[in-house]
């Protein structure tokens, strides 16, 4: 029965990292008729990643409370196998849900008195013809447990823009005629696209973007009720430009101490892991989701020319089936920030980053002005903005291929260094600066007037 201590990748405010109980059981393999069965649930105890001991999954003693958080792992790791040796005793198959029900039995019984407490939905009267706002209403019932608050209420924005185009529209009104459009689609469109507006700005027309995840917005609305979505097209879904930030200013960046807060703020030490990682990202290339999972194993080193050299080596998972291995040297800078954290990256959540970044970056001065393009259907917006506005998580990625190109890194490398799958998906993040541009230009032009000179 392998049982295992691990921290979850989420850390919280105060950087401490939640300690999750990984335990697995029955048989597993070819001649087994029994399959093997796994829980992983948390454990309700957590502590600072520099005072974890993953080889013991154990928490070290400069821990405040290691002791009592110990005795708590410890009691939680022989229940499971008391629960577990009981159930193969008795002949009785012992499911995820029954072992975590008595792994925790306060949790089990206040879920039970919380499902008991939900109110059945009402009958759906069949007079009454159906509405996008129920339909809306439905699926966020059906799926309360499977998402996230946030996730609830991603639709919101599309159901309060359909019911102001027209109030109580029914989903049957997104059905195709017999020539395979949908009429009311087009007008709700063109209704986004010239007469909404916008509430924070007041601007009267809605960005191509946001029209296209309205679509898909509506296309999971409609597939939830069974009705066909194949005829949903989308036309406005555009490429967004994104700014590669230049070696000095990933160094000015790192080079900036993000601590000019208020006395006795605990953003501080926060804010520097934000930097960190940030920097790390972009001197490494890895997606956001695979860098919040890296592990201290996953550095090798390897010794070229007699020389060792630290190796990030990791699977990169974009989807289940879609999985590569990759490999990527590290840069001194980015070593360094690696023993600094012992391999276990501080990564926040993806809306704390890139908030932290773009406050990092305003204070570093990375102000340089950058031309954001935007459309509201067949217009063409643009507008000047500071570089700090522009910054993301993935500017890390764009960064590195821009970064190892310009230094001399042929693109069939970086590609693999970044886990492409093709060599177009790097030449898009490929980004090459206006000036060296113009210069090439010009410098193309001349070589020509000089070879045609007689």
């Amino acid at each position: 029965m392998p049982v295992k201590f691990y921290l979850h990748n989420k850390p919280a405010a105060d950087g401490r990292r939640p300690i999750y109980l990984d335990v697995r059981w029955g048989r597993s393999g070819a001649g087994s008729a029994d399959k093997q069965s796994r829980l992983r649930t948390a454990t309700g105890q957590s502590c600072l990643p520099t005072n974890w001991n993953d080889l013991r999954g154990r928490i070290k003693s400069a821990e405040k409370g290691y002791s009592a958080a110990n005795n708590a792992l410890v009691k939680l790791e022989a229940d499971a196998g008391n629960a577990i040796e009981r159930a193969q005793l008795d002949g009785v198959p012992l499911e995820p849900a029954a072992l975590q029900t008595l792994l925790k039995p306060a949790k089990a019984a206040k879920a039970a008195r919380k499902a008991a407490a939900v109110k059945p939905a009402p009958a759906a009267d069949p007079s009454v013809p159906r509405t996008m706002a129920g339909l809306y209403a439905d699926w966020q019932r059906a799926r309360r447990a499977r998402l996230s608050p946030k996730g609830l209420t991603a639709p919101q924005g599309l159901i309060t823009r359909l019911e102001a185009f027209r109030p109580g529209i029914a989903p049957t009104a997104f059905l195709p005629d017999a020539d395979g459009r949908i009429p009311v689609l087009e007008e709700f469109c063109t209704y986004l696209v010239e007469e909404a507006t916008m509430p924070r700005t007041g601007r009267v027309g809605m960005q191509n973007n946001t029209i296209s995840s309205y679509l898909k917005l509506l296309r999971r609305l409609l597939k939830f009720g069974r009705q066909p979505t194949d005829a949903i097209e989308d036309t406005f879904l555009e490429d967004v430009e994104r700014e590669a930030l230049s070696y000095a200013e990933v160094m000015a960046f790192y080079a900036h101490e993000p601590l000019d807060l208020k006395e006795g703020s605990t953003n501080a030490g926060s804010r520097v892991a934000i930097r960190d990682v940030f920097v790390f990202n972009c001197l490494t290339g890895p997606r956001y989701g695979n860098l919040a999972t890296l592990r201290p194993s996953d550095l090798k080193l390897e010794h070229v020319d007699g020389t060792a050299v630290p190796v990030l080596e990791y699977v990169q998972h974009k989807t289940r089936r879609n999985k590569r291995k990759v490999r990527v040297s590290l840069d001194p800078v980015a070593y360094a920030i690696w023993q600094r954290y012992q391999g276990q990256l501080p990564v926040p959540t993806n809306q704390t980053m890139n908030a932290g970044i773009k406050t990092i970056a305003r204070s570093a001065g990375l102000t340089r002005p950058v031309t954001v393009v935007r459309g509201i259907g067949t217009q063409r917006l643009e507008s000047v903005v500071p570089l700090w506005q522009t910054i993301s998580c993935h500017t890390a990625r764009y960064t590195f291929v821009t970064l190892q190109y310009e230094g001399g890194n042929d693109i069939v490398s970086i590609q693999e260094s970044v886990g492409h799958a093709g060599i177009n998906t790097t030449r898009h993040y490929l980004k090459s600066r206006p000036t060296q541009r113009h210069a090439a230009t010009l410098a193309a032009f001349n070589a020509l007037r000089q070879r045609e000179a007689p």
